[in-house]
């Protein structure tokens, strides 16, 4: 067996069963706290069950982050079975890191549809972190069905950060009604979302007209305007490869 097979293996059964239970662990559970033993034992159980979860906690953190480095080199099928997985834990983790943790994991295969449609539902979840996880997630995976739900968590996500960063991962959504929203972003009276419009932009036309707002509109309004000069020190930097 391969060390990738053992990975995998390793994932599968802890993926798959730590969701379901807390695992009892053998052995001396008292560990130098020997003192706990004199305690009530209703205290004793709290305290055993406070530090299962934790280590199940941890685990299954660390798995996920592992099946996130394992993704892009597994077969399409497997991509598939694990997806929908990793796409079903999800529909009952109560643990707002641990969903987080998977939707970056599912980032690494939203060609596949578990891993898309789970992202798409998750653009609502209570967690901010776990939001602002998934309008990064979103950004290379142009479908109709990930487009309107980065346009609704730009337009009306209570994040600031959440919005921002959605707008900016439209900037790979190339449709008219995108470019429209973008557009009328340059108008906020938020110097943040005017500057996420303008790089979304960029990426969306290809253009580069820095952080000039009213060169941005006049290009969109479809006037014949030259981005500016690169600055000496953009000049320099690229030269540097390393800086790229």
């Amino acid at each position: 067996m391969d060390g990738n097979q053992q990975v995998r293996r390793s994932i599968r059964w802890s993926v798959l069963l730590f969701p379901l239970s807390v695992p009892t662990f053998s052995g001396c559970v008292d560990g130098p706290l020997f003192e706990l033993k004199k305690l009530n034992p209703i205290v004793q159980r709290q305290w055993r069950a406070d530090r299962e979860r934790g280590d199940v906690f941890s685990m299954r953190v660390k798995e996920m982050q592992l099946l996130a480095t394992q993704f892009p080199s597994m077969p399409e099928a497997e991509q598939a079975k694990w997806a929908s997985t990793v796409s079903s834990i999800v529909e009952t983790e109560t643990s707002s890191e641990i969903r987080r943790e998977a939707v970056m994991a599912l980032a690494k295969v939203m060609k596949q549809p578990a891993a898309a449609s789970a992202v798409v539902k998750l653009s609502k979840d209570k967690s901010d972190k776990v939001r602002l996880a998934v309008s990064k997630a979103m950004r290379n995976e142009v479908t109709p069905e990930v487009t309107q739900a980065l346009l609704a968590m730009a337009t009306s996500d209570k994040s600031e950060s959440v919005r921002l960063s959605a707008t900016e991962s439209l900037g790979s959504h190339k449709t008219d009604e995108v470019r429209q929203y973008l557009a009328k972003q340059l108008s906020d009276r938020s110097p943040a979302m005017q500057y996420y419009a303008s790089v979304a932009l960029r990426d969306f036309t290809g253009k580069d007209f820095k952080g000039d707002v009213g060169l941005w509109k006049r290009y969109l309004a479809g006037e014949n305007v030259e981005p500016p000069d690169p600055t000496f020190l953009e000049t320099a930097q690229s030269f540097l490869p390393f800086t790229r």
